[in-house]
């Protein structure tokens, strides 16, 4: 019904965004009423018909959707979640399930089109062009960073190297060779790569044309995102790392990105395609504009597997565009509820700690350690660092302090001694 250019972010205006939101959320009510049996059987138990949500205020008659939600009626096809006939699927993708059955989702050949627009207009948002030369370092297979990426690449009309992760020094000496321009990867393992050159004895800003990275997949501070952009040069020929945001059960990367004026604080999100409600994680109510709270998305265009209210569990903020791009902004992810630590009465978010470290050039890898097996509760910071001193173990205790509200023991360890990491990171480790 609705003609315009999905891969142009400017495409069109708030009120259109607005509307189009509007049609396509009452459309996707009676879908899921008519379709799914998990949504028909909690429309029954409130006793609502599809007329009695007609906009985004209605929603919060519906409850939650989970990925406990998921995982009992989801898995493995999409079970109770479908509303197409299974003949129409072409395919899934999944969470990586370390904690339990995987979160799945799955997708008609219409919802692959969407997806690929989505990403499409993610980097085109970014600066990407048909003239670039991607190095696409997402891990490719049933997670969709790697796919996804790839798809969105291809239909930007840049050209994509398909290279996933693993072989690092073949990567690295691959940029130079192919002259990328742009890398696209988790920020750990994009900052692996940048290490990985500087042992081979390539010059990032001599040798390389790289001039955008578009991290993503876990969650990074503006820190991280600027040590991105000095270590793989990106700076010298005036480029960025804009963080691209998504997750397997809204279709995957691509549900929003950050924009070349967001100073590594906001990242527009597509709301053609979803809503979106921030809500009290402890009460469910919705927050105020502005408010700090979770994330929660209601999936507008997918058509295999639509989702209403699902709870993402990541923390953040959302406000009205202020830049030419009319689509709201939801501020870089503080991280997930439940990567919370609950350290002697305080929450600490991971991201608070990787701000301070991200801040130190001498520091090339860090990991947090909180150890439970003591009385007192031990939390220990292991610190990878050619140059270690008093002066820096002070400083970083102090630095943790101030935006952690905890002090920790900072322990010097040689270089190469910590993990690193081509996919998502786990620099948190919890001894019981």
């Amino acid at each position: 019904m609705f003609e315009y250019d999905e891969i142009n972010p400017k495409s069109l205006t708030k009120d259109e965004i607005k509307y189009i939101q509007n049609f396509r959320l009452r459309r996707l009510i009676r879908k899921v009423y008519e379709s799914s049996s998990f949504y028909h059987k909690i429309f029954k138990e409130k006793g609502l018909k599809p007329e009695d949500v007609r906009s985004i205020e209605d929603l919060a008659k519906i409850p939650f959707t989970t990925k406990d939600d998921l995982r009992k009626y989801a898995y493995p096809d999409g079970g109770e979640f479908l509303t197409v006939p299974f003949d129409e699927l072409v395919g899934w993708h999944m969470t990586s399930g370390t904690t339990g059955v995987p979160t799945v989702n799955a997708y008609t050949w219409k919802d692959i089109q969407t997806w690929t627009n989505l990403v499409a207009r993610s980097l085109t948002t970014a600066g990407v062009n048909k003239r670039d030369i991607v190095m696409n370092i997402y891990g490719y297979g049933l997670f969709t960073g790697g796919i996804g990426l790839h798809q969105g690449i291809q239909r930007v009309g840049a050209k994509v190297i398909p290279w996933s992760t693993g072989r690092t020094e073949a990567l690295a000496r691959a940029l130079k060779e192919f002259k990328a321009t742009v890398i696209t990867g988790t920020p750990s393992y994009e900052l692996l790569v940048a290490e990985t050159l500087v042992r081979l004895g390539i010059d990032v800003e001599k040798d390389l044309e790289l001039r955008l990275a578009i991290p993503g997949a876990e969650a990074m501070s503006k820190e991280m995102l600027e040590r991105i952009e000095t270590e793989l040069g990106l700076k010298k020929r005036g480029g960025k790392a804009l963080e691209i945001y998504g997750s397997t059960e809204a279709l995957g990367p691509g549900v929003a990105q950050e924009c070349p004026y967001d100073d590594h604080e906001w990242m527009h999100i597509w709301t053609d395609h979803y809503v979106i409600e921030i809500i009290d994680p402890e009460t469910g109510e919705r927050v105020s504009e502005g408010e700090e709270g979770e994330l929660v998305i209601t999936t507008l265009t997918k058509e295999a597997m639509p989702l209403v209210r699902y709870r993402t569990r990541d923390v953040t903020t959302m406000i009205e565009s202020d830049d030419e791009i009319p689509y709201p902004k939801i501020h870089m992810l503080k991280g997930r509820i439940d990567d919370v630590i609950f350290y002697k009465g305080v929450k600490l978010f991971p991201t608070a700690i990787n701000r301070v470290i991200m801040e130190h050039e001498e520091i090339s890898e860090y990991q947090v350690i909180i150890d439970k097996s003591t009385r007192d509760h031990r939390l220990i910071i292991k610190v990878e660092t050619e140059k270690p001193s008093e002066e820096l173990r002070e400083k970083l205790i102090e630095e943790i302090r101030t935006v952690a509200f905890v002090t920790p023991e900072v322990e010097f360890v040689s270089r190469g001694e910590l993990p690193r990491f081509e996919g998502k990171s786990k620099r948190v480790v919890i001894k019981e």
